[in-house]
């Protein structure tokens, strides 16, 4: 993340556990990690415009195409309200195809347009630079990787 006069933001060490006493020392860690690693994505992404919410649904739709949203927030593990909040600017751009489910009318299915498809992959290069060098502060050959399927069994 830049700060006002162009140089990246330099975000403050996490104080050693007995510097001061936190309640759920790795609770706090990984929220803090998380909030910060969501706006340095945020950045990377807006050159094209979405956020890095809107790149998990369309990388979502993208590796399993004509999904129903309900489904769509299971798999990402968010609530349909902010499915829906995510959702209607990527509809509203042309990216996302949103259709009444034909088995079930109360249901929508959505699926990548060709737009979509081309702005996820121009998405996907721009995450491959910066997933790399969040490795980079990792040591270890494939750390990154090791990392996420650590925390993904937590989920």
């Amino acid at each position: 993340m830049l700060q006002n006069n162009g140089t990246p933001s330099v975000t403050k060490p996490i104080p050693e556990k007995g510097d001061i006493p936190l309640s759920g020392r790795f609770c706090f860690v990984l929220q803090r990690v998380n909030r910060v690693i969501s706006r340095r994505l945020n950045s990377v992404l807006q050159p094209i415009g979405i956020t890095g919410s809107q790149l998990m649904i369309l990388d979502a739709i993208g590796l399993e195409s004509d999904l129903r949203q309900k489904d769509l927030a299971e798999l990402l593990g968010k609530d349909h309200a902010t499915i829906t909040a995510n959702l209607a600017p990527l509809v509203r751009r042309g990216l996302v195809a949103r259709d009444k489910d034909r088995k079930d009318s109360r249901a929508q299915r959505i699926s990548l347009t060709s737009d979509g498809a081309c702005l996820l992959g121009q998405a996907r290069e721009l995450v491959k630079g910066f997933e790399a060098d969040l490795g980079s502060r990792i040591s270890g050959e494939n750390a990154l990787g090791k990392l996420c399927n650590t925390l993904e069994r937590l989920s």
